[in-house]
């Protein structure tokens, strides 16, 4: 397996959620004449984390593994971690969002500002936080060693991470969507 290290980690927790955005993006024009059909094996690079990674990094590292694992025996691919004949590399964010929404004038209320005069204005308000991930998915042709097909998916993540496991299938199901066979 090469020593490449293309994992990039922003923060310690991991990706995707079931609620929020559910977008794929994958470069239109650029990669229409991958054909997964045509490699047989495929590996992971290795994976670089964060210097302290919080208490679940391992576990959600290797749910993702397992999910694109899954989905890759799916098409017909087995997994050859000496020498692949196409590797997978994983880059993942995860950042802190704040959540917020438009004042009303029937929910929001006047402010007064002294000498019997009131104001009103449209503002917006936060009303919560969230973290939302970012999953990128490279699949680099191994001889090659050029990226084959680039697709990123965005959500909001679960607050529990008893709900990671199927946040992380539902990403990489939506990822594997736009993978042409």
């Amino acid at each position: 397996m090469k020593t490449k290290y293309f994992l990039f980690l922003v923060l310690p927790l991991l990706i995707i959620a079931c609620s929020g955005k559910k977008y794929v993006i994958v470069p239109k024009g650029v990669y229409e004449d991958f054909k997964l059909s045509e490699y047989k094996t495929f590996g992971f690079y290795d994976v670089k984390g964060p210097e302290n990674p919080g208490p679940y990094f391992e576990t959600n590292i290797k749910a993702i593994q397992d999910a694109i694992t899954a989905k890759m025996q799916e098409r017909g691919l087995e997994l050859d971690p000496n020498n692949p004949e196409l590797q997978i590399n994983l880059g993942i964010t995860v950042q802190e969002q704040v959540q917020t929404r438009t004042t009303n004038p029937y929910t929001d209320p006047f402010m007064y500002t002294g000498q019997r005069n009131y104001t009103w204005s449209v503002r917006e308000v936060p009303v919560n936080t969230y973290q939302e991930g970012s999953l990128t998915m490279h699949l680099v042709d191994n001889r090659e060693d050029e990226a084959v097909w680039i697709g990123t998916i965005d959500r909001a993540l679960p607050k529990k991470q008893k709900n990671m496991e199927q946040t992380i299938q539902d990403a990489v199901n939506l990822l594997f969507l736009k993978i042409n066979d």
